[in-house]
């Protein structure tokens, strides 16, 4: 079993007035979100389960059929 983990974490400040809206980790970066691609690198690299760490008030647990 291959596994990977992406740090989402943090509050986007510095990123402001941007991330007033949405999170820093959905913000295009070309035609993708930011997430996708340390996403996307652990794909390729042939990972096969991703942990996706995140925080902050909004934080909620996923259910195990969401990935």
């Amino acid at each position: 079993m291959h596994e990977g983990i992406v740090l989402a974490g943090g509050k986007g400040s510095r990123l402001n007035p941007l991330t007033r809206v949405t999170n820093k980790h959905l913000l295009p970066v070309y035609d993708k979100p930011m997430i996708y691609y340390p996403i996307q690198t652990l794909v390729n690299a042939g990972i096969t389960e991703i942990l996706l760490v995140t925080g902050g008030p909004k934080r909620r647990r996923l259910p195990p059929s969401a990935g």
